[in-house]
């Protein structure tokens, strides 16, 4: 500045320059401090990103952990229906073949008996049992059987 452009008294030109070196030199300091906390912001910026990517890696991990043991339980819970199932079943022909036994056996005790009372009552008739034993089997009566040892003397 000029002695004619100041208003009042003027600095001289040297002082001028001291003062716009010594701002110029603040002004470098502060840009290089910007400069400092724009790197740093970036910085962390991409410390911020890898942290987010690496959390929502985490829980896709998670959500396929969790997939993987909702199949798995619900495989297991099939293969448990399933034997359960098989199960019911071999004890429900297990129970139907007992019934067709117990069927069987009452019916062959229920012919016994009557194939009992029916010869019982056949054979405590002498003339059908001799009918029996001598017609039909051509054996001797067995009440007819001599005794050994004993003759008989007729009348």
């Amino acid at each position: 500045m000029t002695e004619t452009q100041c208003a009042g008294p003027c600095a001289a030109d040297d002082d001028l320059r001291v003062i716009v070196d010594s701002h110029a030199r603040r002004l470098d300091g502060l840009e290089d401090d910007v400069d400092t906390l724009k790197s740093g912001q970036s910085a962390m910026m991409e410390r911020l990103i890898s942290i987010e990517a690496q959390g929502q890696e985490r829980e896709r991990n998670r959500a396929a952990q969790a997939q993987d043991m909702r199949n798995a339980l619900t495989s297991l819970t099939q293969q448990l229906a399933e034997q359960t199932g098989a199960q019911k079943r071999q004890n429900q022909l297990a129970e139907d073949s007992l019934h067709r036994w117990r069927k069987l056996a009452v019916i062959a005790g229920l012919l016994c008996t009557v194939g009992a009372a029916v010869g019982s009552t056949l054979l405590s008739d002498q003339e059908v049992a001799s009918t029996i034993w001598v017609h039909w089997l051509h054996l001797r009566e067995p009440w007819d059987m001599p005794v050994q040892g004993a003759s008989h003397a007729g009348p």
